[in-house]
Parts: structure tokens; sequence; C-alpha cells
């Protein structure tokens, strides 16, 4: 009978264990995307500085709403682009290695308010790419309340969201 009681332990135990190590690889899981997240800002801001006299010149080149589709673009490495020309490009390639990096990607560029020369980027993905939707983002939208100085950017609803803002 006591050996029946501590396997009974034991087995208990070990599912404990089996359920803080899935915990563990959905919330590496996160942080990575998340990685990920930031890697993609960076990138929209090195171009940004790459075609600083546009972006400081005409910054709305850059703002892109949630669900905009992308606009037709001039290919600017083979040809001679403007500068409004080559935001719209930067975008286009970069919405399309935010599709190829994250599951369900998407993101939102817009001005601040308050300081013309800041620039905001917000990117959500996908909670959980096994649920076609993932109902439990309660404390993953919480910390994400933003103010007014956002332009009202809220989170999407079933979505992780990463935001910053930076200065081309």
């Amino acid at each position: 009978m006591e050996s029946l009681v501590a396997l009974v332990v034991l087995a208990l135990g070990i599912m404990g264990l089996a359920g803080v190590q899935t915990r563990l690889l959905v919330e590496s899981r996160t942080a990575n995307y998340r990685a990920i997240a930031v890697g993609l800002i960076d990138d929209l801001n090195n171009r940004m500085l790459l075609n600083r006299n546009a972006a400081l010149a005409n910054p709305s080149a850059y703002a892109l709403a949630w669900n905009d589709a992308a606009t037709a673009a001039q290919d600017c490495q083979a040809n001679s682009c403007s500068g409004t020309e080559l935001a719209t490009s930067d975008l286009n390639q970069w919405r399309n290695a935010l599709a190829a990096s994250l599951p369900g990607g998407k993101a939102t560029v817009f001005l601040s308010p308050t300081d013309p020369r800041q620039i905001g980027i917000a990117i959500a993905w996908k909670a959980n790419e096994s649920k076609a939707a993932d109902t439990d983002t309660t404390k993953y939208n919480s910390p994400f309340t933003v103010t007014a100085a956002a332009n009202g950017v809220d989170c999407p609803a079933s979505l992780i969201c990463h935001f910053a803002y930076v200065q081309p």
C-alpha cells in the first residue's frame, strides 16, 4: 500500500514538472518573438535613418495602419527613387519580413502627436500558433495600455504586441 501511495506522489510530481516545462516552452517562444519584434523595429528605424531627409521632410510616408494593404512600389534597388518612393519600398520590404518572421504578424507605424520627430511602431503577432483564436490574452493585453500620446493605438484582440518610439 505504501508503495502505491509513493507511486501516486511520484506521478503527480512528474506531471507537475511536465506542466512547468510546457509553460517554460511557451514563455521562451514568446520571448523569442518579442526579440524578433525588437529586431524588426530596429530594421525599420535603420531604413528611416538611411532615408533620413525624406523621413524628416515627410514622416507620414512611413505611416501605416494595422490592416493597410501593401501599395505598389518601384524597385528602388534597380531604379532611382525619390525619398517617398524609397519609403514605400522600405515599408513593403519590411512588411514582407514581418509576415515571414512572426505568426500572424502585423504592424502600425504612426506619428507622435507630441513630438514631430518621433515615430511610433507597434508590432503584433498571434499569442498562440496552435489555436485559431487565443482567448486568454489578459496577461498580455493588460500591460499594453497606451495613452492618447500614442494616437489611441491599441493592441488588436488575441495578439501580443511590442511598442516602441524611434527617431529618424
